[in-house]
């Protein structure tokens, strides 16, 4: 998989790597399974496994239906992702900065 973005408006491979660990991260924070987090979010549990395995971005409301189902805020889900406007050449195309700062839930 290329690192970029590939269709204008796709998330980079690194941007979908940052959603899927922050899912990942605060679902078992959660001590949620992928079908509690499904049932909770009504996200099919199959999208999560893939959001979580960064083979696929979601629409606005699933995130928002998932973080609401995880109790923390848009932000904490989305967090580390961040966008830049990009080139512009015959249409428009826009690149994904993201800053891996993923902690260890280990640790907490």
């Amino acid at each position: 998989m290329s690192p970029g973005p590939g269709k204008p408006g796709e998330l980079s491979y690194q941007a979908r790597a940052r959603l899927a660990d922050n899912l990942l991260v605060r679902r078992r924070r959660a001590g949620l399974s992928q079908g509690e987090l499904s049932e909770r979010a009504l996200v099919f549990r199959g999208r999560i496994a893939r959001i979580e395995n960064g083979n696929v971005t979601a629409q606005l409301d699933t995130y928002v239906r998932l973080a609401g189902a995880l109790s923390i805020t848009l932000d904490e889900l989305l967090a580390g992702v961040t966008w830049r406007p990009g080139v512009i050449h015959s249409e428009i195309k826009a690149g994904y900065e993201v800053e891996f700062e993923v902690e260890n839930p280990i640790d907490r």
